[in-house]
């Protein structure tokens, strides 16, 4: 209750005398804004229900639903059905109305008439079953209306499995066009404008998304993708962890009847090459899956470090470094899914990921005094013979009650994820001339991650349902660096004992949570409470020291709605979220790639907590919809990285907690078509961001006011030919010591469909005018510093893509992805 006065005092004092004074007026606005809608709301009957497949009985989303006059089967609107197949039309007009639901791979589906009048104000359908169909590729192509995009105030989901062509990209690349996501030049993930986000794979954590989780992404082929679901503000069911968020991965796993698949094969300049098989077979009541992903790719890159220091004499340093690497990766998926009877289902899946690479890597640097005289010069190489992997299992059994919406489901999951890195560096010495200097550093971290959990649902109601449930993770990390140098005297490599390290993280969180949802007409409401216990272990084997730390926390949500008609919706949105330290923030010991470079964890680093509240409304019609969201974050303990200074040509960077940290955003979505033959998808994300560093000794508060925003725009030419554009550009970002400049990319993309919609080729340039890179500015009394990466530009795929079996969707709006990480 203290926590929550104290941030209610702060908000408080921040919106009366607080820089984002624009925050309240911006609030208002909008709300007079949506407002204005309800006034213009004529009253009205209510149509509403819910589709499911016939057999399961399972939800369908995404189904075109048509409301229909019975006298002349005259349109009079359309909907689709949400995530758990369940539709609504208000304001409906007194006469007599039936609905039309249809969905690629299912038969069509007409109600029976529908009365709206004085005595019949609100009609509900219940369920409404529809039937699995097959459909023989050589002989038909279906056309689907599945959007590329589906946005919401509070989650936005991008249809990755509708894409039929551009298979060359990687996830990393793929993120880059979602709503309120964006990647930097090194692949790191951040949604509006925060870094800390959760990211899930099929709605857990895996130990694909650890501390390696930007390369991982880089290397994950976007073609096994089905879909990314963003959510700003989870309720109680959902981890609390991320600072902005949760990403969720939806891997691909088809459920036609019979036999299907696809094949891609795409290949880029510079020797790329990636190609991915998919294979799906279902009898009916038993589904197989699996699918094979290789990867050939090529990352070059050159980075620049300049210093200007002035702690005890004025120096210059500067470093100049090219990187090589051609990274192969494969990718196996493979999974099966069995509805044992009517009311019992279970399931199993494994994965299995492969990446490994040779990096050589050049480094001049030089050292100069006051007078801009040559002090030192040296050149450190490096050969560094790496691999990644990751392994996991999944299983389920889920029981549904007599009531469908009525189930119990556990899940189990193991994954692991082992790393070896062999890092064999030579150090020339030009000035002043010495030997040559040999030193080795090897790195060997393994993380295994164990989850279960258990979820009840329970619709008390047709307006209310309950959901409880646990949640038990169990995270181990073992980090082991090894550092050795060359000994003249001994002509060996001996063990640097004062640089070599072991450390070991233990984390095990249990979790109960439970939500309630209740209706009341065009009003919606879900509350949620979730309570955890967490306790962390760090133990630093080579100083014999172990630190813990625990603490159990109660993390409550809220989420309002109102339906002014078909065509507006309003939200408002609260919940406390947590974003926990990872090893490598905890991990004290420093990895010696670059001498002059240290980076190191921080063990006495604290958990952040964050208050979010979201305020939107949601207008749409045939041919657009418009999405504004107004955001407010406070933060405290806020986790930023500090760099220090050693001696004159020594930095060391390591992670510590700010006071507090507090940002408030306005986001617009807008998604628009012409038809056929033009669709656009635009977001712009102005946000105010203030940190306040007076515990790190600095004496005033820092903010900054940045935006963001990304365009894509599709235009069909003629039938199965489509051109493309994309781009994004992100303004100046503020750091505690510093500030980051502002990047743009442009890439561009064309697809041809052949034999009748089976083939297609597509053609992608991506950073077609090679400005894709990342500056930073660090200014301190005693240090000044730019640091310049870029990578590879002007990347070609050329691809192909061939569907086959039983059934094949194509999609009305296409993506074509990009190679934009680096």
């Amino acid at each position: 209750m203290n926590d929550v006065r104290s941030w209610l005092h702060k908000a408080i004092r921040l919106v009366i005398a607080g820089p984002v004074r624009c925050f309240p007026a911006a609030l208002l606005s909008v709300s007079i804004f949506c407002s204005s809608l309800i006034a213009q709301n004529e009253s009205g009957g209510t149509i509403r229900g819910q589709v499911v497949e016939e057999s399961q009985k399972r939800p369908l989303p995404f189904v075109n639903v048509l409301l229909e006059r019975t006298s002349d089967s005259t349109l009079v609107t359309g909907t689709a059905t949400d995530k758990n197949g369940k539709f609504v039309f208000l304001e409906v007009e007194v006469g007599e109305y039936f609905c039309r639901c249809s969905l690629i791979g299912y038969r069509a589906k007409l109600t029976v008439p529908i009365l709206i009048d004085a005595q019949h104000r609100n009609a509900d359908l219940g369920r409404l079953g529809l039937r699995e169909t097959a459909v023989n590729l050589d002989e038909v192509l279906v056309t689907g209306q599945k959007a590329l995009q589906n946005n919401a105030i509070d989650r936005k989901i991008y249809n990755v499995d509708q894409d039929l062509m551009s298979k060359a990209g990687s996830a990393s690349e793929l993120l880059q066009n979602v709503p309120s996501v964006t990647v930097d030049i090194d692949g790191n993930v951040s949604l509006r404008g925060s870094s800390n986000v959760l990211m899930l794979i099929n709605g857990k954590n895996s130990s694909l998304m650890g501390r390696n989780r930007a390369e991982v992404l880089q290397q994950m082929p976007a073609s096994t993708i089905e879909r990314f679901e963003v959510i700003t503000n989870p309720s109680a069911k959902y981890k609390p962890d991320g600072t902005s968020g949760i990403i969720n991965i939806v891997l691909k796993k088809s459920t036609s009847v019979g036999l299907n698949g696809s094949i891609t094969a795409n290949a880029g300049n510079q020797g790329r090459y990636n190609g991915n098989i998919r294979l799906n077979y279902s009898p009916g009541d038993f589904n197989l899956y699996g699918s094979y992903s290789y990867r050939q790719d090529s990352r070059n890159r050159i980075n620049s470090d300049s210093r200007i220091q002035s702690d005890s004499a004025l120096s210059y340093f500067r470093q100049d470094l090219a990187s090589y690497a051609d990274p192969v990766s494969h990718m196996i998926n493979l999974g099966f899914e069995w509805d044992l009877n009517e009311a019992n289902s279970a399931g199993a899946s494994g994965h299995y990921f492969h990446n490994a690479f040779t990096r050589t890597e050049y480094a001049t640097n030089l050292l100069q005094n006051v007078n801009r005289v040559s002090t030192e010069a040296y050149d450190r190489n490096r050969l560094d013979y790496e691999y990644q992997e990751d392994y996991g299992f999944d299983a389920f059994f889920e029981h549904k009650f007599p009531d469908e919406d009525h189930k119990l489901k556990t899940e189990f999951s193991f994954s692991g994820h082992p790393e070896k890195e062999d890092n064999r560096y030579t150090n020339l010495f030009s000035l002043p001339a010495g030997p040559t200097q040999y030193d080795n550093t090897l790195i060997k971290p393994l993380e295994n991650k164990t989850q279960l959990s258990l979820d009840y649902s329970d619709p008390l109601t047709e307006h209310s349902t309950l959901e409880a449930g646990y949640a038990g993770e169990l995270n181990h990390g073992d980090y082991n660096f090894n550092v050795s140098y060359f000994d003249l005297n001994q002509q060996a490599f001996v063990t640097d004992i004062g640089k070599t390290s072991h450390f070991i993280f233990d984390e095990t969180i249990h979790a109960l949570y439970a939500t309630y949802r209740q209706s009341f007409g065009a009003f919606g409401l879900l509350a949620g409470l979730r309570t955890e216990q967490s306790y962390a272990t760090s133990n630093l084997v080579t100083l014999d020291s172990v630190r813990s730390n625990s603490y159990f926390k109660v993390y409550p949500t809220l989420h309002l709605s109102y339906q002014i008609s078909e065509a507006a919706e309003l939200q408002l949105n609260y919940s406390r979220r947590v974003h926990r330290p990872e090893s490598d923030d905890l991990n004290p010991f420093p990895e010696y790639r670059d001498p002059r470079n240290i980076q190191a964890g921080n063990p006495a680093l604290m958990p952040e907590f964050i208050h979010s509240v979201e305020f939107g409304c949601k207008l749409q019609n045939s041919l657009m919809s418009v999405i504004p969201s107004l955001y407010y974050r406070y933060t405290s303990n806020r986790f930023t990285s500090v760099t220090k200074v050693l001696n004159d040509s020594t930095l060391l960077t390591t992670r510590t907690n700010l006071a507090n940290d507090q940002s408030a955003g306005l986001e617009v979505i807008v998604s628009a078509n012409l038809g056929d033959v033009f669709a656009s998808n635009m977001s712009v994300n102005i946000f105010y961001d203030q940190i306040d560093a007076t515990n790190l000794g600095y004496g005033a508060n820092k903010s900054v006011i940045t935006w963001s925003g990304a365009l894509t725009a599709s235009i069909n030419v003629v039938k199965g030919t489509m051109f493309q554009l994309n781009t994004n550009y992100n303004a100046g970002r503020l750091t505690p010591q510093g500030e980051s400049h502002p990047s743009y990319v442009v890439n561009v993309g064309a697809r041809q469909d052949l034999l009748d919609g089976k083939l297609s080729v597509s053609l992608t340039v991506a950073d077609l005018f090679h400005t894709l890179k990342r500056q930073l500015e660090l200014n301190t009394p005693l240090l000044n510093q730019t640091v310049i990466n870029k990578r590879d530009s002007g990347i070609v795929y050329l691809g192909l893509t061939y569907h086959f079996g039983t059934e094949t969707k194509k999609p009305k709006d296409d993506q074509l992805r990009y190679d934009n990480g680096l």
